[in-house]
Protein backbone atom coordinates (compact mmCIF):
# COMPACT_ATOMS: atom_id res chain seq x y z
CA UNK A 1 0.00 0.00 0.00
CA UNK A 2 2.94 2.02 0.54
CA UNK A 3 4.36 1.89 -2.91
CA UNK A 4 1.05 3.27 -3.74
CA UNK A 5 1.09 6.19 -1.92
CA UNK A 6 4.66 6.89 -2.90
CA UNK A 7 3.47 6.62 -6.97
CA UNK A 8 0.88 8.86 -6.40
CA UNK A 9 2.99 11.53 -4.54
CA UNK A 10 5.45 11.60 -7.66
CA UNK A 11 2.72 12.33 -10.08
CA UNK A 12 1.60 14.77 -8.10
CA UNK A 13 4.97 16.17 -7.40
CA UNK A 14 5.69 15.95 -11.06
CA UNK A 15 2.34 17.75 -12.22
CA UNK A 16 2.96 20.60 -10.14
CA UNK A 17 5.94 21.16 -11.29
CA UNK A 18 5.11 20.93 -15.00
CA UNK A 19 2.91 23.40 -14.23
CA UNK A 20 6.05 25.64 -12.18
CA UNK A 21 8.06 25.19 -15.55
CA UNK A 22 5.00 26.09 -18.06
CA UNK A 23 3.57 29.23 -15.85
CA UNK A 24 4.95 32.20 -17.70
CA UNK A 25 4.79 34.12 -14.58
CA UNK A 26 7.72 32.24 -13.03
CA UNK A 27 11.05 32.31 -14.72
CA UNK A 28 10.30 33.81 -17.65
CA UNK A 29 8.49 37.27 -16.62
CA UNK A 30 11.93 37.42 -14.30
CA UNK A 31 14.18 36.64 -16.76
CA UNK A 32 12.06 39.25 -19.46
CA UNK A 33 11.82 41.56 -16.88
CA UNK A 34 15.64 41.21 -15.91
CA UNK A 35 16.66 41.93 -19.48
CA UNK A 36 14.90 45.08 -19.53
CA UNK A 37 15.53 46.36 -16.17
CA UNK A 38 19.05 44.55 -15.57
CA UNK A 39 19.69 47.08 -12.05
CA UNK A 40 16.17 47.17 -10.57
CA UNK A 41 15.03 44.41 -7.66
CA UNK A 42 12.53 42.45 -8.30
CA UNK A 43 10.95 41.40 -5.19
CA UNK A 44 7.55 39.32 -6.15
CA UNK A 45 6.04 38.34 -9.00
CA UNK A 46 2.99 35.85 -9.53
CA UNK A 47 0.26 35.45 -12.03
CA UNK A 48 -3.33 37.12 -11.18
CA UNK A 49 -5.60 36.18 -14.31
CA UNK A 50 -5.52 33.76 -17.17
CA UNK A 51 -7.25 31.62 -19.39
CA UNK A 52 -5.46 29.16 -22.05
CA UNK A 53 -4.79 32.04 -24.51
CA UNK A 54 -3.33 34.82 -22.12
CA UNK A 55 -2.43 35.23 -18.48
CA UNK A 56 -1.74 38.39 -16.81
CA UNK A 57 1.57 38.44 -14.60
CA UNK A 58 1.99 40.57 -12.01
CA UNK A 59 5.91 41.49 -11.04
CA UNK A 60 6.45 44.38 -8.09
CA UNK A 61 10.14 45.42 -7.86
CA UNK A 62 12.34 48.13 -6.75
CA UNK A 63 14.72 50.76 -8.61
CA UNK A 64 18.24 51.30 -7.85
CA UNK A 65 18.55 53.69 -5.01
CA UNK A 66 14.75 53.94 -4.22
CA UNK A 67 13.15 52.65 -1.60
CA UNK A 68 9.41 53.30 -3.02
CA UNK A 69 7.87 50.02 -4.40
CA UNK A 70 6.58 49.75 -8.43
CA UNK A 71 4.00 47.24 -9.82
CA UNK A 72 3.61 46.51 -13.20
CA UNK A 73 1.15 43.94 -14.75
CA UNK A 74 2.38 42.02 -18.11
CA UNK A 75 0.12 40.05 -20.36
CA UNK A 76 1.67 37.26 -21.90
CA UNK A 77 0.00 34.96 -25.01
CA UNK A 78 0.03 31.47 -25.91
CA UNK A 79 1.45 31.73 -29.43
CA UNK A 80 1.17 27.84 -29.91
CA UNK A 81 5.19 27.40 -29.41
CA UNK A 82 4.81 28.66 -25.98
CA UNK A 83 4.02 31.90 -23.98
CA UNK A 84 5.13 35.35 -25.44
CA UNK A 85 5.63 38.64 -24.04
CA UNK A 86 2.59 40.70 -25.58
CA UNK A 87 2.83 44.17 -23.66
CA UNK A 88 2.84 45.95 -20.44
CA UNK A 89 -0.89 46.59 -19.09
CA UNK A 90 -0.48 48.81 -15.95
CA UNK A 91 2.91 50.28 -14.62
CA UNK A 92 3.27 52.60 -11.40
CA UNK A 93 4.23 52.85 -7.77
CA UNK A 94 2.61 51.13 -5.12
CA UNK A 95 1.15 53.14 -1.75
CA UNK A 96 3.60 51.24 0.43
CA UNK A 97 7.27 51.42 0.77
CA UNK A 98 9.40 48.79 2.99
CA UNK A 99 9.50 51.39 5.59
CA UNK A 100 5.30 50.87 5.78
CA UNK A 101 5.28 46.58 5.77
CA UNK A 102 4.87 46.91 9.25
CA UNK A 103 3.04 49.44 9.80
CA UNK A 104 -0.79 48.25 9.95
CA UNK A 105 -3.64 48.89 7.65
CA UNK A 106 -3.46 52.37 6.04
CA UNK A 107 -6.23 54.12 4.83
CA UNK A 108 -8.05 53.02 1.77
CA UNK A 109 -7.24 49.32 2.56
CA UNK A 110 -10.45 47.22 1.49
CA UNK A 111 -9.77 44.27 4.44
CA UNK A 112 -8.71 46.71 7.16
CA UNK A 113 -10.08 45.94 10.57
CA UNK A 114 -10.79 48.57 13.20
CA UNK A 115 -8.17 48.84 15.71
CA UNK A 116 -8.96 48.27 19.07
Amino acid sequence: MLKYYVFLFLIVAIALFYVFIKDPCNRQLETDFSNKHPSYKILNSGASEGSPESVRCHISYRKPDSEQIYEDIWLYQDSGRGWEFSRILVTGKTEQTDGDRDAGPRIGDAEAAPQF
